[in-house]
């Protein structure tokens, strides 16, 4: 799932190092030391939530020679849905913001269950698993809540996390979150909408990852304090579910 070999590791843990100067990754055990870090490609200055999925990709310049190999996949429509949220859905919320997750689908603790699902859905196995780990904490600690698709019971299911984070040195306007997924995901296809009255961009994507192939979906809010608020929806590449377009409208700003 997470890449074995030392340089990948370190791409990885240098990728941490920028985003988020709240996980001290040059003091964790048995990692590798980390030199200077250049600002470049995926290496971006950003928010903790920004910065987990910087090190899920694998990061890097080097991001792209994976892309190319699966470039024949299709990134999810990217057009913004009008589907209304699941009449049996149930509420989700994080700090400042609110969704509803349809039918089958709950919120979990990843750093604190141990499901094959949720373990393996939210990266916490392998190599980079207890990075990984300390970032959804820090996430856990500003209001970042998580759900899981609970109908499927194995291996990677859809999943989400959703919250509120800082925009970090690089900031969090409209065309600096929308560079810095570019960055992360060259591939990815921007539409503009809005949410709840406040300028907003849906991205879709299909990527590969340290997980292998997945498709994603999220969405992304500039707010007042050089802040952004998100809800970034992941699963198997071609296992994206009807029901995320659902929960993509049903995201609102509270």
């Amino acid at each position: 799932m997470f890449p074995t070999s030392a340089f990948p590791v370190r791409k990885a843990a240098l990728a941490v190092v920028e985003c988020s100067a709240n996980v001290p990754v040059r003091n964790l055990p048995d990692q590798p030391k980390v030199g200077p870090v250049r600002l470049s490609g995926a290496f971006v200055v950003c928010g903790m939530s920004i910065a987990l999925s910087a090190l899920l990709a694998g990061c890097g310049g080097d991001s792209g020679k994976e892309k190319k190999a699966s470039s024949g996949a299709t990134p999810p429509s990217a057009a913004p849905s009008s589907s209304p949220p699941a009449a049996d859905g149930r509420p989700l919320s994080g700090k400042g913001v609110t969704l509803t997750l349809p039918a089958g689908w709950k919120q979990v603790d990843p750093t604190t269950e141990t499901s094959e699902p949720v373990q393996t859905s939210f990266y916490l196995t392998g190599d980079m698993g207890s990075v990984v780990k300390q970032l959804m904490q820090q996430q856990k600690s500003i209001g970042v809540v998580y759900a899981i698709d609970s109908s499927v019971t194995s291996g990677f299911a859809p999943h989400l996390q959703t919250g509120c984070d800082r925009g970090g040195i690089t900031g969090a306007s409209m065309e600096q979150l929308k560079r810095k997924q570019k960055a992360m995901e060259p591939n990815a296809q921007i539409t503009d909408l809005t949410v709840s009255g406040k300028p907003a961009f849906k991205a879709t994507y299909s990527s590969t990852k340290t997980s292998g192939p997945v498709d994603g979906a999220l969405i992304r809010v500039p707010v007042p304090g050089d802040r952004f608020c998100f809800v970034e929806i992941e699963a198997k590449q071609g296992s994206m579910p009807p029901a995320a377009d659902q929960i993509l409208s049903s995201f609102k700003l509270s």
